[in-house]
C-alpha cells in the first residue's frame, strides 16, 4: 500500500501549451521533479533550457525567443527571464506578471510592482536596449492580455470578481468595457477590424464570449449560456471555447459567421488551456484518471504528451459521481463523488480552496493517492463557489460565510443519512478550504475523525494584516476589512472557536507562503498544544502556498495519508 501512494504522488503532468516558430509546441511539465519549460518539434519532446527552480509561465516571440517566469522555492515573487541563445534578467525586483510579446517580437509588455508593492504597474522591455521603461501606472491587480496592432491589451482586477478591459496605445490608457455594478471583462482576443472578442458575464450570471467594435465601443454576446464558457481562441473564422459543464470541461468549435457549432470529442475531464493557431488547437486536459496532458487537434484529438505515471493505475480510478445535496434551510448543493477501485476503507471530505474556485474531476495527486489507499474522497461546492453562477458566488459573503459552513455540516449528515459513511470521515482542505477545515472541526466536533489543514487561515484579522500587500484588498472584498469589519472577522475565524476542536489534526504549511504566511500554522499549533490536543505540524522550507517539488509532495502527502489511515481508515 506504501508503494502505491508514493506511486500516485509521483505521478507528473503537462501543461500550459503554446505555439512557436515552425509549428514548434512548447509546455510546462515537471517530469524532472519541478516544472520546466519544454518543447516538442512533431518528433522529439526536450527541455528547452536548465532551469533550477519552477517555472510558473512563459511566452514565446516570434523569432523563437522565450520569455519565462519563475520563483524560487515557492516564494511566488516571479521573475522574468529571456531565452536568447543565452540567459538574460528582464524583471527580477517586486512580483511580475508575464505579458505579452509585441507583434515583431522586439519588445515585452509586463506588469510588476517593483515600484509599487500594492500596485501591478506596466512595463515595457526593449530587447535591443536590454532595458525596462515604465509605460502606465495602475492600481491593484493588472495583467497583460495581448500585444497586437491595435495596442497592448490589458485586464484589470477590481476584485476578483469585477474587471475591466484596458487598452494601452501611444502612451494613453483607455477603458474599453466601463460597467456598472459587478462585471468580470478578460481575455481579450484582437481578430481584426477593429473587433476584439473577450469573456464577460456582464449582465447575465454566466461568463460568456462577446464581441466588441473598438470604434464605437459597442458589444454583443456571440456566445450566451446558462454555464461559464472558460477559454476560447480564434483561428480565421472559427473560434474554439471550453464550457464548465457541471465540472467537467465540454471543448466547442464554433464557426463563427454562422453560427454553426459542434463538440469536440475530447475525453472527460477539465480544460485548463487553450490555443489555436495555423489550424490547430492545442490544450491541455486534466483528469482523476488520465493525469493532466497535452493535446492537439485538427480535424481528431491526439494526446501528444504522455507523462510519467510510475506504474499508477489511473485508469482504475472511476469517474466521481455529480450529486447533489440538501443543505440545512433546503438549498440544493452540488458535490462530487471519488470512489476507490475497491472496497472503501473510510471516507475525506474534501474542501476545495478560493473561495472562488470549485471541485472538478481534474487530477488531484492527493485524491489519487487516497483512492489509491482505498478511501472515498467526497468533495461539496458549498456557497461561494464558482460555476453555478454570479449569484451563487455571492452566498457566502461577509456573516453569509456562516452559510458555507453549515454546507460542510449538512454534506456530513447527508453522507451518513445516505448510507455512505462506513464511520466518521475525515476533514482535509488547503488554503480557504483549509480554513473552513477547522471551522468544520470546530462548529460539528462530533462528525469528524480526523483533520487535516493545509496553508489554512487561523485568524483572519492576522491573516489580512500580514498577506502580501497587493492581496490585501482583494481578500478583504471577499471576508470583510479590518477598518469596518474587524469583530465580524474575529467571530468567524478558527481562532476564536479553537476550544472546541477535538478530533486529532495534522498541519501542512509552506514556510515561503506570502498568500497565508506560516504564522497562521504557527498559532494554531501553538493554541492546540496548550488545550492539550493532537496535533502535527509539518512546516516545508523550500515551499510556500502551494507544493511545487515532487519530492515534498511525495513526502508531505505521505504524511497525510498515513494519518488519514490511522484515524479515519
Amino acid at each position: 500500500m506504501e508503494l502505491l501512494i508514493k506511486r500516485a504522488l509521483s505521478v507528473r503532468s503537462a501543461t500550459t501549451p503554446r505555439w512557436g516558430p515552425g509549428g514548434v509546441l512548447y509546455y510546462l511539465s515537471d517530469s524532472t521533479g519541478v516544472m520546466q519549460l519544454w518543447r516538442f518539434d512533431g518528433s522529439q519532446h526536450d527541455v528547452v533550457v536548465p532551469w533550477d527552480e519552477r517555472v510558473g509561465d512563459f511566452r514565446v516571440a516570434s523569432d523563437g525567443a522565450v520569455a519565462l517566469a519563475s520563483d524560487r522555492d515557492g516564494d511566488e515573487k516571479w521573475r522574468i527571464y529571456l531565452i536568447d541563445g543565452g540567459v538574460y534578467e528582464v524583471s527580477t525586483e517586486g512580483v511580475n506578471n508575464l505579458g505579452a510579446w509585441s507583434p515583431d517580437g522586439k519588445k515585452l509588455a509586463f506588469t510588476s510592482t517593483r515600484d509599487s508593492p500594492a500596485d501591478f504597474n506596466l512595463y515595457i522591455y526593449d530587447r535591443a536596449a536590454g532595458e525596462v521603461k515604465k509605460a502606465a501606472e495602475m492600481p491593484g491587480i493588472n495583467i497583460v492580455e495581448e500585444w497586437s496592432e491595435a495596442g497592448i491589451f490589458i485586464t484589470h482586477y477590481e476584485t476578483n470578481l469585477d474587471s475591466s478591459i484596458y487598452l494601452y496605445r501611444d502612451g494613453e490608457l483607455r477603458e474599453l468595457t466601463r460597467h456598472g455594478g459587478e462585471a468580470l471583462n478578460h481575455s481579450p482576443r484582437y481578430i481584426g477590424n477593429g473587433k476584439i472578442l473577450f469573456l464577460t458575464n456582464a449582465d447575465w450570471e454566466y461568463v460568456g464570449v462577446a464581441q466588441m467594435d473598438l470604434t464605437t465601443g459597442s458589444w454583443k454576446y456571440l456566445v450566451q449560456l446558462d454555464r461559464d464558457v472558460e477559454h476560447f481562441d480564434t483561428w480565421g473564422a472559427y473560434m474554439l471555447f471550453a464550457v464548465n459543464e457541471e465540472g467537467r470541461s465540454g471543448l466547442y468549435q464554433m464557426h463563427m459567421h454562422s453560427g454553426l457549432t459542434y463538440k469536440l470529442p475530447t475525453p472527460p475531464g477539465v480544460v485548463t488551456h487553450l490555443e489555436y493557431g495555423r489550424g490547430v488547437a492545442a490544450f491541455s486536459l486534466s483528469s482523476i484518471n488520465r493525469g493532466h496532458e497535452v493535446y492537439i487537434f485538427q480535424g481528431s484529438v491526439r494526446q501528444v504528451t504522455n507523462s510519467p505515471k510510475f506504474g499508477t493505475p489511473l485508469d482504475k480510478l472511476p469517474e466521481p459521481r455529480s450529486v447533489w445535496y440538501p443543505s440545512f434551510d433546503g438549498r440544493k448543493i452540488h458535490a462530487n463523488i471519488y470512489l476507490p477501485p475497491g472496497e472503501p476503507r473510510g471516507t475525506v471530505v474534501y474542501l476545495h480552496g478560493g473561495p472562488e474556485s470549485q471541485d472538478r474531476p481534474e487530477f488531484k495527486p492527493l485524491v489519487a493517492a487516497l483512492l489509491s489507499a482505498g478511501f472515498t474522497v467526497a468533495a461539496p461546492n458549498y456557497r461561494g463557489s464558482t460555476g453555478f453562477g454570479k449569484t451563487f458566488v455571492h452566498l457566502d459573503d461577509l456573516e453569509k460565510r456562516w452559510d458555507a459552513i453549515r454546507d460542510v455540516e449538512a454534506f456530513a449528515k447527508w453522507l451518513r443519512e445516505e448510507g455512505r459513511l462506513q464511520k466518521k470521515p475525515c476533514v482535509l482542505g488547503g488554503s480557504y478550504g483549509g480554513y473552513l477545515t477547522l471551522m468544520a472541526l470546530a462548529t460539528a466536533p462530533d462528525a469528524w475523525a480526523c483533520g487535516v489543514e493545509m496553508v489554512g487561515i487561523f485568524n483572519l484579522v492576522t491573516f489580512l494584516e500580514r498577506t502580501a500587500p497587493w492581496r490585501r484588498r482583494y481578500r478583504e472584498a471577499e471576508y470583510g476589512s479590518l477598518e469596518k469589519h474587524r469583530d465580524l472577522l474575529l467571530q468567524l475565524s478558527p481562532a476564536t472557536h479553537v476550544e472546541k476542536i477535538q478530533a486529532p489534526l495534522i498541519i501542512i504549511h509552506g514556510a515561503n507562503d506570502i498568500r497565508v504566511p506560516v504564522h497562521e500554522a504557527e498559532q494554531l499549533a501553538q493554541r492546540l498544544r496548550e488545550l492539550g490536543r493532537e496535533v502535527e505540524l509539518l512546516v516545508l522550507p523550500d515551499e510556500g502556498h502551494v507544493i511545487t517539488k515532487v519530492s515534498n509532495r511525495v513526502k508531505a502527502y505521505s504524511r497525510v495519508v498515513e494519518f488519514i489511515a490511522k484515524h479515519a481508515g
